[in-house]
């Protein structure tokens, strides 16, 4: 998954899945808080792996657990590819007009459009490092 795309919320509270997006998360996929106050989105194969992980961790990681899987929609869009994302994970991401989808690789991640553009405007005019970037993800 790769890319940026806008969208907003129809008068129902509901919202698109991107069209480019729609295959590659399928019929179902997981909405979950992330980092940034940004929420991840995972096909259901990817949030099963994700799972055994979490359910592989010890005992003593159960805050980290319950705040996690607390804050977890299963998300299965209608025939247009509009979903309804819970009031709580909106306002874990400050989500009230345009959101951006971003595609990262093998799972996505929701913004609030504004708090996105912002964070990359930063990144884009000088605050963020391209060499680091690609030296940070190995490449």
């Amino acid at each position: 998954m790769f890319g940026k795309y806008t969208h907003n919320f129809d008068p129902k509270g509901r919202l698109f899945v991107p069209s480019k997006l729609r295959e590659e998360l399928g019929a179902v996929f997981y909405v979950v808080a992330g980092l940034d106050h940004s929420l991840l989105v995972f096909p259901e194969a990817k949030w099963a792996e994700v799972m055994e992980r979490i359910n592989a961790a010890p005992l003593s990681n159960a805050r980290s657990k319950r705040f996690i899987l607390a804050n977890v929609a299963k998300c299965e869009p209608d025939k247009q590819g509009r979903f309804v994302l819970p009031p709580t994970l909106r306002k874990y991401a400050n989500l009230n007009g345009d959101v951006t989808f971003l595609g990262q690789g093998d799972h996505g991640e929701i913004w609030d459009a504004a708090t996105y553009e912002a964070s990359e405007n930063e990144w884009m005019s000088g605050g963020g490092d391209m060499a680091a970037a690609y030296q940070e993800l190995g490449l």
